[in-house]
């Protein structure tokens, strides 16, 4: 029986798609030629296949890239010494497709897809265009939670014997056994966080803003010797022990912990610079057997032709935070902040747009929730902190804008700083005053929210 069927207007709209990545493709997208790594080419997810124009940057858990790069294998070679050796991809497929993938890799990957449905008002065909490509993942919410119960610093035990991999770790399992607990190392090609390797950099950490922390901020890695020997950017001496008779403020005894254990909360002197302290707040803190830390990242086999079972796969780490409390001293440098939450809303002044009769709605909030490892309780030394923007004027220059209302001067209000917990601060507005170009809505505050 043949069934009815009600055409819709040929309209213009909006699309939002999370998925597996069942095709991708690379071509130069529009008229002209462009660098072939700025080339755009199509998507396919949830059997829609939409254009990537060019230009397209895509965003991994921890990393950002070109939407070309993704087809070119010197771009995810596998770095290090693994054994087995590692299989990448061939030029031209990203091998995260369901219809590229290679025999024995595993398993897909997802992606979400924001963008613009353009409809051709004659024919009623729809393209879709992607406008953003945020996050491309193998699986987006993969986490892991447990103490570090072993570290292999020479690979002999975790890394595939001498000359393997430095620096795996296992979390979660029985303390001092290398058999038990999550496999993990870093994905971290260029060695900021220890001993460079990666099976997969477009699945790397990020090098540049670290995404291998404690939960202040304050960057830490896996020393690529093993105590007592030293490495000399992540010294044993930036983790005090824990000793009863100690009168420095700065590294109080911890009854919780044994005497003689690495200290999990302390403050790092006042330095005039790299090596003049001990601890070194310029120098990485090294993680230790028995801390807590939270891990994400991409789970691999370790011979990709093997089976699919937990002892043949391992965790390809993008993010690290550990439940340290290291500090800072408050008004000194360095200084590191964790940026945990950052949402910024566009309002138009104006109450919001109207499209065809319909109120648009517009939001005007700016939130944000950071660590710090500078803080001070008493506030003598910080002003509560200040956020800036930056204005890019025509002639190329920056002026930075201090939110909320053109003052350094922030108000607790608006950005509070040690309100419970020590170093982290909240921003929350629903207003950012009239200044012209800030953020503001004419009708006043709370009008207009991001849900």
């Amino acid at each position: 029986m043949a069934q009815a069927q009600t055409a819709l207007p040929a309209t213009n709209a909006g699309f939002d798609i999370t998925g597996f990545i069942q095709a991708a493709t690379r071509a130069n997208v529009g008229a002209g030629t462009i660098h072939p790594r700025l080339r755009g080419g199509t998507l396919t997810v949830n059997g829609i296949t939409m254009i990537v124009p060019n230009n397209s940057i895509v965003q991994t858990p921890a990393g950002t890239f070109s939407w070309a790069d993704l087809f070119v294998p010197a771009v995810s070679a596998p770095v290090g010494n693994y054994v087995p050796a590692r299989i990448n991809h061939i030029l031209g497929r990203t091998e995260m497709a369901l219809n590229d993938r290679i025999a024995n890799h595993f398993p897909s990957y997802e992606v979400r897809v924001v963008g613009n449905i353009v409809t051709d008002a004659a024919t009623g065909t729809q393209t879709y265009i992607v406008g953003l490509i945020v996050p491309a993942a193998q699986h987006g919410l993969n986490a892991a939670s447990g103490y570090i119960n072993f570290i292999d610093y020479d690979g002999t035990v975790l890394g595939g014997g001498a000359g393997g991999i430095q620096g795996r770790f296992r979390v979660g399992g029985t303390m001092g056994d290398p058999a038990t607990g999550t496999l993990c190392e870093f994905n971290d090609p260029v060695g900021r966080f220890g001993a460079a390797h990666s099976p997969h950099p477009r699945f790397t950490c990020d090098t540049e803003n670290p995404t291998i922390t404690t939960a202040t901020g304050y960057p830490v890695g896996i020393p690529t010797v093993a105590p007592p020997g030293i490495d000399p950017d992540r010294p044993d001496i930036n983790r005090p022990l824990n000793n009863p008779a100690s009168v420095d403020p700065n590294q109080p005894f911890d009854p919780f912990l044994a005497v003689g254990a690495p200290l999990k909360r302390f403050t790092m002197p006042a330095s005039g610079g790299a090596g003049t302290t001990t601890p070194d707040p310029y120098k990485q803190v090294p993680l230790k057997v028995g801390d807590w830390v939270d891990v994400s990242g991409t789970l691999l086999k370790i011979d990709q032709a093997g089976p699919n079972t937990a002892a043949n796969m391992f965790l390809s780490v993008h993010t690290l935070t550990a439940h340290l409390g290291v500090k800072t001293q408050p008004g000194t440098q360095p200084a590191y902040v964790r940026v945990e939450e950052f949402l910024f809303g566009v309002g138009d002044r104006n109450g919001g747009p109207t499209v065809n009769g319909i109120a648009q709605e517009t939001s005007t909030r700016v939130v944000m929730v950071a660590f710090t490892t500078d803080s001070n309780p008493a506030g003598t030394n910080l002003p509560g902190g200040a956020l800036f923007g930056i204005d890019v004027q025509p002639n190329g220059s920056r002026i930075l804008r201090p939110f909320p209302n053109g003052s350094t001067a922030q108000s607790p209000a608006d950005f509070n700083i040690d309100d419970p917990i020590r170093g982290r601060l909240r921003w929350t507005t629903s207003n950012n005053g009239s200044t012209p170009g800030v953020l503001a809505n004419a009708t006043g505050p709370g009008k207009f929210y991001r849900m």
